[in-house]
C-alpha cells in the first residue's frame, strides 16, 4: 500500500486530541486511514489499541471509575445496544447511513452551547431522557461507529467540570474500544494488527508528554470553547466525509 506507515502519525497527531477531549483517535482517525486506502476492519485494527490504551489510562489517573449506580445502569445499556446492532449489521452485512442527521445535531449542539439559556433547556431534556439517549447513542454506535457523536453532546450536557467531561467520555470510549476490539477477535481476528499494537505505548507517549500538559493548562473558559469547536469541526466532518 502507497500510504502503508502513514498510520502511524496519524495516531501520533490525533493522540493529542483524545488526550484532551477522551476522544479523537477513532473520531478523526477512522476517516483520515480511510482515505489513505485502508479497509474499514484494518482501520479498527490500527486504531483501537491506542484509543483503548489512552482511554483506560484517562480513567485510572483520574479516578474515572467512580460512578453511581445510576450510570452503571446507562453504560449497561449503551453496551447492551451497541452488542446487539453490531451483531446484526456484522451477520446481516447491513449497512446505515445517518450521517447527515448525525451532523446536523452536532452542529446544533454547537450552536446550543453559545446560548446559556438554550443549553439550560436542552440539558434539561437530555437529562430526562438520558437512558433512552444511551440506548440510541449504543445503538448508533454499533450500526455506525459513530457514537461519539451523540457521546460528546451527552458528556458536555450532564458535566460540567473538564476532567469530569473527560472522565465520561474515556469511560463510554472504553467500552466501545473494548467491545470492538472483542467482536474483531470473534468474527474478524485477521483484521487485528500487530503494528496497532505497538502503535498504542507511542500514543501514551503523546499523552503523557504533549496532551496531558495541554489539558491541565487549559483554563475552564478555554477548555469550554474548545470543546465547542471540536462538536462543530466533528458535525462538519460527519456532514461532508462522504464528498471528500
Amino acid at each position: 500500500m502507497e500510504h502503508e506507515y502513514l498510520f502511524l502519525p496519524v495516531i501520533m497527531l490525533f493522540s493529542v486530541v483524545q488526550s484532551i477531549f477522551g476522544m479523537g483517535i477513532l473520531v478523526f482517525g477512522t476517516p483520515a486511514l480511510l482515505l489513505l486506502g485502508y479497509d474499514f476492519s484494518s482501520v479498527l485494527g490500527l486504531l483501537l489499541p491506542s484509543s483503548v490504551l489512552i482511554s483506560l489510562t484517562q480513567l485510572y489517573t483520574g479516578r474515572g471509575w467512580r460512578v453511581d449506580r445510576k450510570e452503571i445502569l446507562n453504560m449497561a445499556l449503551c453496551a447492551a445496544a451497541v452488542i446487539i446492532f453490531l451483531s446484526v449489521i456484522i451477520t446481516s452485512g447491513g449497512k446505515f447511513n445517518f450521517d447527515f442527521i448525525i451532523g446536523l445535531v452536532l452542529i446544533f449542539s454547537a450552536v446550543v452551547r453559545l446560548s446559556t439559556n438554550f443549553r439550560q433547556f436542552i440539558s434539561g431534556r437530555l437529562i430526562k431522557y438520558q437512558r433512552l439517549y444511551v440506548l440510541v447513542m449504543g445503538a448508533l454506535h454499533g450500526v455506525t461507529n459513530m457514537g461519539g457523536a451523540l457521546l460528546a453532546l451527552y458528556a458536555s450536557t450532564i458535566q460540567n467540570e473538564k476532567t469530569a467531561i473527560r472522565a465520561e467520555v474515556s469511560r463510554y470510549y472504553l467500552m466501545f474500544g473494548i467491545i470492538q476490539l472483542l467482536t474483531l477477535t470473534i468474527l474478524k481476528p485477521h483484521s487485528l494488527s500487530l503494528s496497532g499494537f505497538m502503535a498504542a505505548p507511542f500514543a501514551l507517549f503523546v499523552y503523557w508528554g504533549v496532551g496531558n500538559v495541554l489539558f491541565r493548562r487549559a483554563s475552564p473558559s478555554v477548555y469550554e470553547g474548545l470543546l465547542t469547536a471540536f462538536i462543530a469541526v466533528y458535525g462538519i466532518l460527519v456532514l461532508t466525509k462522504g464528498y471528500i
